[in-house]
This record gives structure tokens, sequence and C-alpha cells, in this order.
């Protein structure tokens, strides 16, 4: 059975500096917008990776901007999941179309604040 997403286990990806992959990408809580080009993004991205190797995105982690740590985990960005619930992630997920089954949407709560999460998603290839 893997390992359950929790914050000590975000934190460790940027402290023990897990570059993004083929199977794993960063995405900062900016990425996550009501607006109908970031719903596209997420789409997207969910997408290109169930059509390669599959694997996880965690949204709630910022890399770095500088191109010499570029891929490289910064730090964790919350996401505050009054205003981007859990479910509003799933409903954009479940409308892609040929539809991808078993994504798991892990919704994992933060020290930061009352409502800061980061959602870390799996998915099959």
């Amino acid at each position: 059975m893997p390992k359950s997403w929790t914050e000590s286990r975000l934190q460790n990806l940027i402290t023990s500096e897990i570059e993004e992959s083929l199977t794993l990408e960063y995405k900062s809580a900016e990425a996550l917008d009501r607006n109908e080009t970031k719903k596209k993004e997420i789409t997207k991205d969910v997408s290109a990776m169930a059509n390669s190797a599959g694997g996880v995105i965690i949204y709630g982690i910022r890399e770095f901007g500088e191109e010499s740590k570029r891929h490289l985990p910064e730090k964790i960005t919350p996401v505050d999941r009054r205003r981007f619930p859990r479910e509003w992630v799933e409903q954009i997920i479940q409308a892609i179309r040929p539809r991808i089954d078993a994504v798991v949407i892990h919704s994992v709560n933060l020290s930061s604040g009352e409502t800061d999460v980061a959602f870390v998603i799996e998915i099959p290839q």
C-alpha cells in the first residue's frame, strides 16, 4: 500500500530537493483559478500525465524561478480550500474527455492555516 500524503511528506520533497520528472510535477497555489485559462491548464496537465507514464501533480508546491534551480521545489504555497474545495478540482478533472478513471485527489491539511491545503493528484497511466 502506498504511503499516505502528509505535510511532512510534502516538506520532505522540498528539503530532499526532489526534482520534477516525467511522473512528478509541482504547481503553486496560484495555478488554481476559476478562469477558463487556468481550468484548461489543469485538464491539459492531467491529460498529458495520463497519456504518458501516469504520476503525481501537486498543487501547493512552488518551483524555484531561477533557471539553475528550475524544476526543484522551493516552498509550500497553501491552497485555500474555501476558495478551491477538493470537489471543484474533482469536477474539472471529471470533465476531461475521454474520461480518465482512477484519478485520486488527496487534500493534505497544512499547519500554516485552518483552511490551508495542498492537493496531491495521483494519475494512472
